[in-house]
């Protein structure tokens, strides 16, 4: 499956790596750069997460580059399920990252884009596809 017309989540920290272009983490400045490429749900735990770690400035700006993007950008302010969230707790994930992820089941989103190891590499058995922003980039280059 590639991400082509499917909906996605951007995990908080591709937002803030994208937004401050952290060196570590290029590819997520150019995942933010392509969001005319992608069709992207923000559930409310990113958006309360972004509002916590970024600054007044980059909150404008965030609001503004989502507005750009009426029909490919849906913001969701839903709380998510507590019985998901304690089963992505059970499942090894941090309480932020089982909101998260309760949040993408929900939404029925079938691809999650996070720098986040534990999401990348220990937590097993999603019904979700968890790629990074390499991952991402290489797949939105094959779908020319």
């Amino acid at each position: 499956m590639t991400t082509g017309h499917n909906w996605v989540v951007l995990d908080t920290n591709v937002w803030i790596f994208g937004f401050r272009n952290q060196p570590e983490h290029p590819a997520c400045s150019q995942v933010l750069r392509r969001l005319n490429r992608l069709y992207v749900k923000v559930p409310r735990q990113v958006l309360l997460e972004l509002r916590a770690n970024l600054s007044e400035k980059e909150m404008s700006e965030l609001f503004r580059l989502l507005g750009h993007y009426p029909d490919r950008i849906d913001i969701r302010w839903d709380k998510a399920e507590m019985e998901l969230v304690r089963k992505y707790q059970k499942l090894g994930c941090k309480l932020g990252d089982a909101v998260i992820a309760a949040h993408v089941e929900e939404m029925n989103v079938r691809i999650l884009i996070s720098e986040n190891r534990d999401f990348l590499e220990e937590i097993k058995g999603l019904p979700f596809r968890v790629l990074n922003a390499e991952d991402l980039l290489r797949e939105l280059e094959s779908i020319k």
